[in-house]
């Protein structure tokens, strides 16, 4: 009993994965994709704008040469 559910299972298995070979969810990508352009080591950071707690807008500009946490939150 116990093999024949093994059995079933990778069979399962097995049709699941030529589908998805079928579908193309395991094709390569023509190409990479690359970051043209954006931060680099050494290269000073993008300037950023946001606002703080308190309404008050702030850039990243104005904490050059100053170490600055980045922390991005999303939520939906």
């Amino acid at each position: 009993m116990r093999r024949t559910a093994v059995m079933t299972h990778l069979l399962l298995l097995a049709m699941l994965a030529a589908g998805c070979t079928r579908l193309g969810y395991f094709k390569r990508a023509e190409r990479p994709a690359t970051l043209t352009t954006g931060p680099s080591v050494g290269a000073p950071a993008p300037d950023i704008e946001g606002e703080d707690f308190d309404g008050r807008r702030l850039k990243l500009s104005d904490y050059r040469g100053k170490v600055v946490v980045v922390a991005f939150w999303a939520s939906t």
